[in-house]
């Protein structure tokens, strides 16, 4: 059987992609690590999760209301909910280790069973099983943004909440959410590459997320290797795109003045 030559480069890509992963998990277990500039929206996400060791209030923490799915038009929440539910899962293993109470809400069902799965997970990892609440784990509604930014309005009002994490997919509905607690002075760490969601976090909150970082996020609340190898990974792929594009257009200019072969799309 011969292969397609798509399929070849989708394999080539594949393979070259998971050995980056596993070079770069080799000097992550060897301590050698590169310096990252500090976001600043994560020390007020760290600070939250030690007053509520102390004051017992819940840490709210949402990856939005975003599907997971593989259609065309879901790619871009897709992977915005991942980096919201890596962000979760980080949290709640933080959480079980020093008390502090965390609320966990989505607005998709198969991002709440994922979320169960990962909190529980992190629960069991941090040796707490027993402090692992399923109830602490809400769907307040399914495929509905403004419906599920209606629902977190509610349990602002009804939840004693120390601070809200809101990293992941958010639209225009955010507003709803983030004006809700500026109103009840609730600090709030959120994040989205959503064109339309980061002017109103900008506007209700200082501590935000913007673009990328998000997808940096996991690494910075955890030491574990994995999370590191992954952030470095996207970090050389970034690169190796961006190279591409600036080699792309720069070789762009050059045929019309050397006769050289046009590529494809430029």
């Amino acid at each position: 059987m011969v292969l397609a030559p798509q399929t070849l480069i989708i394999l080539l890509v594949t393979l070259v992609v998971v050995s980056m992963t596993w070079l770069h998990h080799a000097r992550a277990l060897a301590g050698r690590l590169p310096s990252r500039r500090p976001l600043l929206a994560l020390d007020a996400l760290r600070s939250a999760l030690g007053r509520g060791a102390e004051t017992g209030r819940s840490l709210h923490v949402s990856p939005g209301s975003g599907l997971i799915g593989a259609g065309s038009g879901t790619r871009g929440t897709t992977a915005e909910t991942f980096a919201g539910l890596m962000v979760a899962s980080r949290i709640a293993e933080e959480a079980a280790l020093n008390g502090a109470p965390i609320l966990v809400s989505s607005g998709d069902v198969i991002a709440h069973l994922s979320l169960r799965g990962a909190v529980r997970q992190a629960y069991q990892q941090a040796g707490q099983t027993q402090d692992y609440d399923a109830a602490k784990v809400m769907l307040l509604a399914h495929q509905d943004a403004v419906a599920y930014a209606s629902g977190v309005t509610t349990l602002y009002g009804r939840q004693p909440i120390e601070a809200s994490v809101l990293v992941g997919s958010f639209g225009q509905e955010f507003l709803l959410i983030g004006e809700s607690g500026a109103q009840r002075n609730l600090p709030q760490v959120a994040g989205s590459t959503n064109s339309a969601a980061l002017p109103l976090m900008l506007l209700t909150t200082p501590s935000t997320l913007i673009g990328e970082e998000i997808f940096a996020a996991e690494a910075y609340l955890a030491a574990d290797p994995a999370a590191q190898s992954r952030l470095m990974t996207q970090d050389l792929l970034r690169t190796v795109v961006i190279a591409l594009v600036i080699g792309g257009l720069v070789y762009g200019l050059i045929p019309p003045s050397f006769g050289l072969p046009s590529l494809a799309g430029i």
